[in-house]
């Protein structure tokens, strides 16, 4: 075998051009699969991210009863003792923030036109430490108590004609069903990652919540932020340990983890990887295709040369696995320079990025559309390209080494 290796090293680089050309293609495409599928995973964190930092946390925790009418957003099934769960969810490590919130449907008007709306009351210090929402808010993230303030998406107040500083109309169903109605004055526009949130976001604080809406200390959800994970697994487990700790000490609750809600978008995100799949395929036939043809133009260059193998002795089998060896070093060394393509981009995809804002800014991706998209660590499929490409070589090798195993000793030698 050692012998067979050595032909076999110096006959693959004898024609380097042939070689190289292939091996370039080979690296090329899977490099840009594994690129491809890190920018696709760093979608799909995005899109993850975004529900934790911008809507939903790392666990919502409301009661059972609200869940099963969560579509509707009812005032009348309150968390018992907020303040409570609240303590006892800060004593996991894990957790790094807790805030309330309370939803409400409501509509809102600027005088002349009138939409519905999802409202959210919230403490917007609190809140603060369990969402980033306002690091995209141009104005403020609520000011100083003294006037009714709202925070607007800035989708939502362009459709309305508002701008920061104007005063807007908002009306709402209380807690006792009243029908009530005050003016708010628009204190921030957000911008943020989340289409959704730009588009209809309302935020209004428990302070100007109380009275408008008879909460008389109503809190319909509450809101946790664990520790960053750096691998999304990691960080979906947690949230999923710590919605069934949560349930298991609070059998009238419910705790929606980031886990759960993770695995659902996940699912959606399957068409893309098919996408990416359908590609690797098409990229492992140009291979198999170049390196087939690069290991039977091989037998025809050297007719004579196995001829004169098999006159010292070489046998059919040794014949074949000599052109089978080269085939294999072709796809070992394409695969490792793919490796090295791709991890050069996903190092590029990770620590640089994206920038998206100029070419999807205000498009429903999913994703993140606001300043760049990174990319997700993906060390599984290195490993998937290196075992792939090279029983693609050595399947395309197969038959030119057939070729060459059935030729004729005497026939070989008169090779002109």
């Amino acid at each position: 075998m050692g012998t067979l290796f050595k032909i076999a090293w110096r006959n693959v680089w004898r024609h380097g051009k042939r070689t190289a050309l292939t091996i370039v293609t080979m690296a090329f495409g899977l490099g840009l699969y594994i690129g491809m599928d890190s920018m696709l995973k760093g979608m799909d964190r995005g899109g993850l991210d975004n529900i934790v930092n911008l809507s939903d946390s790392s666990v919502r925790v409301t009661t059972s009863k609200y869940e099963e009418e969560r579509g509707s957003f009812p005032l009348e099934y309150g968390i018992d003792d907020p303040a409570a769960l609240e303590s006892s969810i800060l004593d996991d490590p894990r957790v790094m923030a807790v805030g309330m919130r309370t939803r409400f449907v409501g509509s809102m008007s600027n005088g002349t036109d009138a939409i519905p709306v999802l409202a959210v009351a919230v403490d917007p210090v609190a809140d603060a430490k369990v969402f980033t929402l306002p690091e995209f808010v141009d104005g403020t993230w609520f000011g100083d108590v003294g006037e009714r303030q709202i925070v607007l998406g800035s989708g939502l107040a362009a459709d309305l004609g508002l701008r920061l500083g104007d005063w807007v109309t908002l009306a709402a169903r209380t807690r006792y069903e009243a029908r009530n109605a005050d003016d708010f004055r628009i204190v921030g526009l957000i911008d943020s990652t989340e289409p959704a949130i730009n588009n209809s976001g309302v935020y209004v604080s428990f302070e100007d919540a109380e009275g408008f809406l008879e909460l008389e200390g109503l809190r319909t959800e509450v809101v946790v932020k664990m520790e960053h994970r750096v691998n999304l697994k990691d960080a979906m487990a947690d949230s999923d340990a710590l919605a069934a700790r949560i349930e298991a000490a609070n059998p009238g609750l419910s705790a929606q983890s980031f886990g759960e809600v993770g695995r659902q978008f996940l699912e959606l995100a399957k068409a893309k990887s098919k996408g990416v799949g359908m590609i690797i395929v098409v990229i492992m036939l140009i291979s198999g295709v170049g390196i087939a043809n690069t290991i039977l133009m091989s037998v025809y260059s050297r007719v004579r040369e196995i001829g004169v193998l098999r006159a010292f002795g070489f046998t059919p089998r040794e014949i074949s696995r000599l052109f089978l060896i080269e085939g294999g070093i072709i796809g070992f060394v394409g695969s490792v320079a793919g490796m090295v393509v791709g991890l050069g981009l996903d190092l590029y995809m990770i620590f640089v990025g994206f920038p998206l804002e100029s070419l999807f800014k205000g498009v429903d991706l999913g994703m993140p559309i606001w300043g760049t998209l990174y990319g997700e660590w993906n060390p599984e499929q290195f490993a998937v390209i290196a075992v792939v490409g090279i029983l693609v070589s050595l399947v395309s090798s197969r038959s030119p080494a057939r070729r060459a195993s059935r030729m004729e000793v005497t026939n070989a030698l008169r090779f002109a």
